[in-house]
């Protein structure tokens, strides 16, 4: 419909440009092993600048939208622990470690949700926030130290000595089947004795210490770095392929998770499992990634929308995963979204690309965390996320060949194609700001 034969909408051509913090329009795409540059896909926030209804645009714009959850739909009851806060009105966020933080006190009012606090933050944030939900972090299948002393880390040595086939070695039969070049060894999450360990020594303390949860990184299901097998009894033990893809290595994952989880939900004040799940290449409706949801609490996602930092998801990408968001919470279990930039400092754009992404996906569970590239343990709040959003009047619906989501006070729209550009058109009965408060030209 023509704006300039109707009169009745306002026409935005989303192209390399910006208008202001609101109307965001732009993309970005990460080469695997280079810097951004840009291209076409883009997303805006618009915000309504009166108490006006959106049901005059709703009524306009055809559309076929995701299932919505009514308002007050309950968590799955976790006898014991705590609830997880309801995410359904305006933006909700969540702080990604606090080791840089000195007042927890003063930052915890802002956060939902502490995906691995220190110990001696505890007392303060749960003080300052009654209802926040408080992690406390190990790698799933690797040493951390003490409970209170994560850096107490044992070398190779002395897990031969102790537990000689409890380490995971790559196909070479010699070296442990390191993370990241860090010293952790890395131990056999198919031998049923690590899960009692574990418990022992990290789980049990913070359960008695005022955690809610265990925070488990690193749940990848592919095997990224070449994990081969174990010693037993002096003698070679392959589990693995060493390959990236590999089945068992899946279903192991999926074994240690079922046995974290009970044996959580079984201590005297119980705890949830929300590990760093990374699914790969997998659809989110896949077997596998179902069995994985069975037998966890919720998920913290590190890639989001901003590919682990290598740049913005795009096209079946990143449809994939706004539906993976949405099915996470359809099960009522919370959705943690983790956006990295590879830059040494996030600009409005940026931040409303991962801000109107997580609008569209976001339902009763859903907070997010937005920082430059590895950047934890710091209160990284922006402006933008006072944005009075409002809550949803309906779930995502794709028209004019971009993704839309309508708030009672505002409005998401993503484009998240990496190739074209659109031109779409708004409707000019509602009035709009952008998130510095100017008016959207009619």
């Amino acid at each position: 419909m023509s704006p300039e034969t109707k009169g009745e909408r306002r026409r935005i051509r989303l192209q390399y440009i910006f208008i202001q913090e609101c109307f965001v329009i732009f993309s970005r795409f990460f080469s695997r092993h280079q810097l951004p540059h840009w291209f076409a896909g883009f997303a805006l926030i618009l915000v309504l600048s009166s108490c006006q209804s959106t049901s005059n645009f709703n009524s306009q714009l055809v559309k076929t939208p995701t299932p919505l959850p009514l308002p007050g739909t309950p968590f799955v009851d976790l006898r014991g622990v705590r609830q997880f806060t309801d995410t359904w009105n305006n933006i909700h966020l969540f702080q990604s470690f606090d080791y840089n933080i000195s007042d927890p006190a003063n930052v915890a009012k802002h956060y939902d949700f502490v995906w691995g606090a220190k110990v001696n933050h505890v007392q303060a944030i749960r003080a300052s926030n009654p209802g926040i939900f408080i992690t406390y972090y190990i790698p799933f299948h690797r040493e951390h130290g003490t409970f209170t002393d994560q850096s107490a880390i044992h070398d190779l040595n002395y897990w031969k000595a102790v537990h000689p086939d409890w380490v995971l070695y790559k196909c070479d039969r010699v070296t442990p089947a390191y993370e990241f070049g860090d010293p952790n060894i890395p131990l056999d999450f198919s031998n049923p004795a690590l899960v009692p360990w574990q418990i022992q020594t990290y789980a049990l303390p913070a359960s008695e210490s005022g955690y809610d949860g265990i925070a488990a990184d690193n749940v990848d299901l592919q095997n990224y770095y070449g994990a081969c097998g174990v010693y037993v009894n002096g003698k070679w033990k392959q589990l693995y392929t060493g390959q990236y893809d590999d089945p068992q290595w899946r279903a192991d994952i999926i074994s240690w998770l079922s046995r974290m989880q009970q044996a959580l939900h079984h201590l005297h004040h119980p705890l949830a499992l929300i590990p760093n799940l990374a699914i790969g290449d997998l659809p989110p409706d896949n077997s596998i990634v179902r069995l994985v949801l069975n037998h966890i609490d919720g998920v913290l996602d590190e890639g989001g929308f901003t590919d682990y930092a290598r740049g913005y998801l795009t096209d079946n990408k990143w449809l994939q995963r706004i539906q993976f968001m949405e099915s996470v919470q359809k099960q009522h279990k919370p959705y943690y979204v983790v956006n990295q930039f590879n830059s040494p400092s996030i600009d409005s754009r940026e931040i409303q690309w991962t801000l109107a992404s997580y609008l569209i996906g976001k339902e009763h569970s859903a907070a997010i965390f937005i920082s430059t590239f590895q950047d934890y343990g710091s209160d990284t709040r922006y402006f933008e996320y006072d944005a009075q959003i409002g809550s949803p009047v309906g779930g995502m619906y794709q028209s004019q060949n971009v993704y839309w989501r309508n708030y009672s006070g505002g409005l998401s729209i993503v484009n998240p194609s990496a190739t074209k550009t659109y031109t779409v058109s708004l409707n000019a009965g509602n009035s709009y700001v952008d998130l510095h408060g100017y008016a959207i030209d009619q």
